[in-house]
């Protein structure tokens, strides 16, 4: 249902994959539920492959979990058990758990070559306090039967819970926000083209980042390819980024040059976060608003006018410089 309303078609096919894997063998509650949901997912895809010689390009497998105190509760055997798992809930903040497994599917030769990619979601979820004709009335009602933890919160189940924090529809029963954020990463990788540097001065202003303490050691490494010392001044350079000896510069008048090929250590930095800190950091501090209008500065005179630390904007320097952003001078 779920799948169905963001638009997505797809067939259904039930798992005959047996769920008594050991819950006890496995370190945390999602990797139970993730190796839960990959196996489910394996077995239909090897079963439609027997029986057509060809699988379908993707089957998906998802198994979800309430977890309180360590215990998994799947679902309930019978009302009695329904009754100790809602117990258990009752007036407490429990985890649920979805574990997703995504099975790429090709056939060679009428072998069967199978990938898988998997993650998990977790919503915290805290029922009210709940007296035991409640409780009785709701089991009585048959939704715990088919339900993990023993209640379906989009239904009559809703009623219980207190509030919810999180991915709503992982309770329901599907990480629907993380799935499609996951196959836009599997099916439709960013261009290299696309991830070509932005000019600082496009870069909205964020108000996430209060001090330049939360540069934590960008300082330490991205610069190391300047001798020039801390103390060299900068000045705003949105349009340069250094091209890798031996590669011709790109011209925008299409004269058939070549671009440069996006620089790999810019993209470790963007994937360690680090870039983006700083970035944040210096459109929040206005570094670049500042050296636009009096450069080129020393880091000391810098930290003075954005009132920050002369070893803080001396870190956050180093890596504009680094992202090329900034570029570091000697000059007077």
């Amino acid at each position: 249902e779920i799948l169905s309303h963001a638009g997505l078609r797809f067939e259904v096919v039930p798992s005959r994959f047996k769920e008594k894997l050991d819950k006890a063998s496995f370190p945390t509650p999602y990797a139970y539920a993730i190796e839960t949901a990959k196996q489910k997912a394996l077995e239909v895809a090897r079963r439609m492959h027997q029986k057509d010689l060809r699988a379908p390009d993707v089957v998906i497998g998802a198994d979800t979990i309430v977890t309180i105190g360590g215990l998994i509760l799947e679902k309930p055997v019978d009302k009695q058990d329904a009754y100790r798992m809602l117990s258990r809930l009752n007036g407490k903040e429990h985890s649920v758990f979805t574990g997703v497994a995504i099975v790429h599917c090709c056939t060679t030769d009428a072998q069967l070559d199978l990938e898988v990619s998997e993650f998990h979601e977790e919503t915290t979820v805290k029922f009210s306090e709940l007296s035991e004709e409640l409780l009785w009335e709701y089991i009585d009602s048959g939704e715990p039967m088919d339900k993990a933890g023993g209640y379906g919160i989009q239904a009559l189940g809703g009623m219980l819970v207190e509030h919810v924090r999180g991915d709503f529809l992982n309770v329901v029963g599907f990480p629907l926000n993380h799935f499609c954020k996951k196959l836009v990463e599997l099916y439709s990788p960013p261009r290299r083209e696309d991830l070509q540097r932005v000019k600082h001065d496009s870069i909205p202003p964020v108000d996430t980042f209060e001090n330049l303490s939360d540069v934590e050691g960008s300082g330490s490494d991205p610069a190391q390819g300047d001798d020039r010392g801390g103390h060299g001044r900068a000045e705003a350079d949105g349009d340069r980024t250094p091209a890798p000896a031996g590669t011709q510069g790109t011209d925008s008048n299409g004269t058939g040059e070549s671009p440069p090929p996006f620089p790999a250590g810019l993209l470790e930095l963007i994937d360690g976060f680090k870039a983006s800190k700083a970035l944040f950091v210096a459109c929040k501090l206005h570094v670049f608003d500042v050296l636009k209008e009096d450069a080129p500065l020393k880091a000391v005179d810098i930290a003075g006018k954005i009132d920050a630390s002369v070893c803080g904007t001396e870190r956050l320097l180093d890596v504009c410089v680094a992202l090329g952003l900034l570029e570091k001078t000697d000059r007077g």
